[in-house]
């Protein structure tokens, strides 16, 4: 099996919680359960200390789409290595070593490392505001593409700044016709809008969103953005629904799994795990149904307890797929 790398964001996770999501305000700006943003210095910087003041810091731990995805599958075995940028400071030093098993060898420092303020209320909603730092720094230039000539499968999520989006385009454009390809857009690449970034979702094989990017991505309901989107590339549209559970969708069919109650801590990354769990056992030429059932289960385990604490093993693969 040839090694899965992630391209995407690294950011240092700084969890709060507050009593209320409602109660908490940026200059303005209105913490909506389920969100995603990014702003200037000042919101940030204003975000922070309304958060320090009136909530709890609960965790810090590392973070990113991509990044949380990779690291639960290295736990589950996989060779893993990752695509980024992290600042030449302390923050930088813990994103490393919270990353581990995945490999790091390409990953470049330099400048301050992005930071994402997660805040959770007492419902368990949440609010996710980044600040990219090094992470919008990140170029083309910087990739070593002669490290990625024994890939199987490259897996994406977003950036703030233009020039790692970029630097992502151009690798979809230099790696082999074999590797397989997923990606995570999340809200920030989902507002781009599918024009922006169909030369991304033209090289997918799996595309994982919620129903609300995609809304955001195709602007239209959930059938016919998904038949937009199928037509752009993607044989396979994972849909995922939070307490809903997700639905999974190809050109010949789709079906529904419910999702696992269990007593929620922190959900920040529950998707990624999701999107790790679907992608073990699609690599293990597992059915959708199978992968998407493991995929629901490790993503449920990963919801009780803060950051990557509580991230599927090893051992839960050999479990679900003996």
């Amino acid at each position: 099996m040839g090694v899965i790398v992630g391209f995407g964001a690294l950011n240092l996770d700084l969890i709060f919680e507050v009593k209320d999501l409602k109660s908490i305000f940026s200059k303005g700006l209105p913490l909506d359960p389920g969100e995603e943003s990014f702003g200037s210095d000042e919101e940030f910087e204003s975000l922070l200390e309304q958060l320090e003041r009136s909530g709890a810091l609960k965790s810090k731990s590392g973070g990113g789409s991509a990044a949380n995805t990779l690291v639960a599958l290295g736990r589950m075995g996989f060779p893993t290595e990752f695509i980024g940028k992290i600042g030449e400071d302390e923050e930088g030093d813990f994103l490393l070593e919270d990353l581990k098993p995945v490999q790091i060898n390409l990953i470049r420092r330099g400048r301050r490392s992005g930071v994402c303020l997660v805040v959770l209320d007492r419902h368990q909603d949440r609010f996710l505001f980044v600040r990219g730092n090094a992470n919008s720094t990140l170029t083309a230039e910087e990739i070593n593409f002669d490290a990625l000539k024994d890939i199987s499968w490259i897996h994406l999520s977003s950036f703030v700044g233009d020039s790692p989006f970029g630097a992502q385009k151009v690798l979809l454009n230099r790696i082999d016709s074999s590797v397989m390809v997923s990606m995570d857009p999340g809200e920030i690449y989902a507002k781009k809008g599918l024009n922006k970034i169909q030369p991304l979702i033209k090289r997918c094989n799996i595309l994982f969103l919620t129903e609300r990017e995609i809304g955001l991505l195709t602007r239209q309901d959930l059938h016919a953005g998904v038949e937009s989107l199928l037509k752009a590339g993607p044989s396979v549209i994972v849909c995922k629904r939070g307490s809903q559970g997700s639905r999974v969708f190809t050109e010949q069919r789709d079906f529904e799994v419910p999702a696992i109650r269990v007593e929620v801590v922190d959900n920040t990354g529950a998707g990624d795990v999701y999107n790790a769990g679907f992608l073990a056992g699609f690599i293990l030429r597992r059915s959708l149904e199978e992968s998407a059932l493991f995929a629901t289960t490790v993503a449920a385990g990963s919801v009780m307890g803060y950051g990557r604490n509580c991230y599927p093993t090893e051992e839960d693969l050999k479990n679900s797929f003996h």
